[in-house]
């Protein structure tokens, strides 16, 4: 209340005063690296080749930044921040310091540990330098010849002389929270984190050039685990976009193995806003694709392990779910590229059969995975090298009947007539169908789950190869035994859907594309005849 207050009375009036403050800093370390450049140029040009080379001593350029800022500055940069981690807390300043000119710019600079100059040379490094464009970019030393303005008239070599020091100021500037204090930049992290928080600053924030580099970043450059825990929660938060976006962040390789660290971390709660920030991102068919394409399938293989990870302390483990959830949605997706290779991922499938079968696993977990293997069954056909990894998974999974998914599953690969041999032939398929069809109860749920998988069985019997298979199956004729002669209440039920099915195909379309059954009952179900149609069927190839 008191943070609240001390808002309203004064909040809007200084916070151009605190970014001024911020700003300090930054300008002297662009002076000092400009000067020396300068130096070094007017060295190498008129002091010949000893002069130059004194001046051109490794390291001359981050000696000059450490020595332009002062202990106060850094103190001063320490205390503001510490201001504004408070002020974002208040929810009617987190627009005017997101919209305060340089708020974000100086921010994002604060927390820039990017050292480029501080790692052996050809050492790769994720997301590039932070970029500096529009107003705050790199400027000049005043009155002094910087070669960072480029006119017409001037010499081709003066112009490649001053774009290579505007590089070299550059990537001397790079990294320049490095000499901030580690209490500045977490106090950063905490403001953009709480500013993240409201929608309408979030598009704003994603277009500021280095902001979301810079907090991954933190992640792999801070040895405190809390900056981690904060960069995971302001990340997750950009990642929710607005009503009309959904960020692009799937195209920054920074951000994608920044979430496969924080993935892996130890602390639930990061863990859980890592996978919530992938289920963000794939809410866009094409972030799927890149997803599921990066370092050859590394995002499928975190999120695999994290759903199998059948742990009794884990049990419930958000990230867990929020995983499974992740697959789901990724399997969901229209293009074709993101669904295949998750098909041919190793492992995936067969994991989410595991999954269903665990002792330590939570109900919503195994609804998604159960979900995600009948929405892989629905897309995976003959001849895909998926199919028989497809078929070992659903066999495996054919003790889970609190939905009806993994029936249906076994009914969408066998309402295409080239799968229904394959099924057959395949080990344990007939078995694990059969008591999928045989499965006891009486409320609606178990009623769906022998519906569907009796429905699998009799599209099997149509095919003349795979129905001498299923008449040796003892478990499959006891199976349709038993769906044949249902009691009447079932009939009576099943019935009520005779017309609504009969309106899309006719009496005479239905004998001819099935035959009739002598002395049916008219008042039998369509899929009552059927049923019998396939016992008739299977007996006689006996």
């Amino acid at each position: 209340d008191a943070i609240a207050q001390t808002w309203d009375e004064c909040g809007t009036e200084i916070l151009p005063l605190l970014v001024s403050v911020l700003e300090r800093p930054f300008q002297r370390i662009e002076r000092a690296v400009w000067n020396a450049l300068y130096n070094q140029n007017m060295s190498g040009g008129g002091g010949g080749a000893g002069g130059g080379a004194n001046n051109n001593v490794p390291g001359s350029l981050e000696r000059a930044v450490a020595m332009a800022v002062t202990r106060d500055q850094k103190l001063a940069v320490q205390k503001v921040t510490k201001v504004l981690a408070m002020y974002s807390l208040v929810p009617e300043a987190k627009s005017p310091m997101c919209q305060c000119e340089g708020m974000l710019r100086w921010l994002t600079r604060i927390i820039d540990t990017h050292n480029y100059n501080r790692v052996k040379p050809g050492t790769p490094a994720f997301g590039g330098r932070a970029s500096f464009r529009g107003k705050g970019g790199l400027r000049g030393s005043v009155g002094g010849s910087d070669g960072a303005t480029f006119t017409s008239d001037m010499p081709d070599e003066a112009k490649k002389d001053g774009a290579k020091r505007l590089e070299l100021a550059s990537r001397a500037t790079s990294g320049s929270g490095l000499y901030m204090t580690e209490a500045a930049r977490f106090n950063t992290i905490a403001t953009l984190t709480n500013l993240a928080a409201l929608e309408s600053n979030r598009m704003s924030m994603l277009l500021e050039p280095g902001l979301l580099d810079n907090i991954c970043r933190a992640v792999h450059n801070e040895h405190s685990d809390v900056p981690k825990q904060c960069s995971a929660l302001a990340i997750m938060n950009l990642s929710n976009g607005d009503m009309d976006n959904v960020p692009e962040m799937a195209s920054n390789d920074m951000v994608l193995e920044t979430l496969l660290k924080l993935i892996r971390e130890v602390n639930p709660e990061t863990r859980r806003n890592a996978v919530v920030t992938i289920f963000n991102i794939a809410c866009s068919d094409l972030n799927t694709v890149r997803l599921a394409r990066y370092r050859d399938g590394m995002i499928l293989e975190a999120l695999t392990e994290l759903v199998g990870s059948d742990d009794p302390v884990r049990l419930h483990d958000e990230a867990r779910a929020n995983a499974a959830e992740t697959l789901f949605n990724m399997a969901c997706s229209d293009i074709s590229e993101t669904t295949d290779r998750m098909a041919n991922h190793a492992g995936l499938l067969e994991c989410l059969a595991v999954v269903l079968r665990g002792e330590h696993t939570g109900l919503e977990v195994k609804m998604y995975c159960s979900a995600t293997l009948r929405r892989m069954a629905e897309l995976i056909r003959h001849p895909m090298i998926a199919q028989g990894a497809l078929l070992s998974a659903l066999v495996k999974a054919a003790t889970w009947t609190s939905t009806d998914c993994i029936a249906e599953a076994f009914r969408a690969q066998a309402s295409e007539a080239e799968n229904c041999v394959i099924m057959a032939h395949h080990h344990g398929l007939l078995n694990a169908l059969s008591r999928l069809a045989l499965t006891g109860g009486d409320d609606a749920d178990v009623d769906k789950v022998r519906r569907a998988a009796v429905g699998a069985i009799e599209l099997m019997s149509r095919q003349d190869e795979a129905r001498a298979l299923l008449a040796h199956n003892e478990g499959i004729i006891m199976a349709l035994t038993k769906a044949s002669y249902g009691d009447e209440g079932s009939l009576r039920d099943e019935s009520l859907t005779r017309q609504s099915m009969l309106s899309e195909m006719d009496e005479a379309t239905f004998d001819q594309s099935y035959g009739g059954f002598e002395g049916g009952d008219e008042e039998a179900s369509v899929q009552s005849r059927r049923i019998q149609l396939a016992l008739k069927n299977l007996v006689s190839a006996m």
